[in-house]
């Protein structure tokens, strides 16, 4: 963002329909903010990944240019997400924060241009969907494996008293070699 990174105007922006599209670059050149909240279960590519469907996600996109003339869009999104637990099966709950900055590229020398700090973002119309890009955003954000921590995790548990139980053997391989 350009200067101080502050934002001369804010508004509220996000049409009824979040699906509609906006202008990033129009956006950009007026300063302006969106922000506001989507109900998890209007995320249609999350719907196979998630245990349960409920909730919301609170976000802002603030649209400006850099030093060098990019179109700048900072995204951050908070939410929270219920999935399984790739240890023991259960549902955990994920605290998900995301803060991005997405440099928007119209062409293949704009986007070879951008400044590595910036994850691309190429425009292939003028407009894109704020809610496709904010579930982009989402997405990419969500962890491989979901898990509890350690020492909140069942598996974690039962995997430790079944190790306490099993006595260590020193010549089970010996054994074996013998048998062969």
């Amino acid at each position: 963002m350009t200067g101080s990174g502050s934002i001369d105007k804010i508004r509220r922006l996000m049409p009824s329909d979040p699906s509609q599209s906006i202008n990033p670059l129009r956006l950009a050149r007026s300063r302006e903010r969106i922000e506001g909240s989507l109900q998890i279960d209007s995320f249609e590519r999350l719907q196979g990944i998630l245990l349960e469907n409920e909730g919301e996600l609170k976000y802002s996109l603030s649209f400006d240019f850099d030093e060098s003339g990019t179109c700048v869009i900072e995204c951050i999104i908070d939410t929270q997400l219920i999935f399984e637990c790739q240890r023991c099966f259960k549902p955990v709950k994920v605290k998900i924060h995301s803060d991005s900055l997405l440099g928007v590229a119209n062409d293949k020398d704009e986007f070879e241009a951008l400044a590595k700090e910036y994850e691309p973002l190429q425009l292939l119309e003028e407009t894109i969907s704020a809610q496709e890009l904010i579930e982009d955003e989402l997405l990419l954000a969500i962890p491989i494996s979901p898990l509890h921590a350690e020492n909140e995790c069942i598996a974690k548990n039962v995997l430790d008293e079944i190790n306490a139980d099993a006595k260590p053997q020193p010549f089970a391989a010996l054994a074996a070699l013998k048998k062969k």
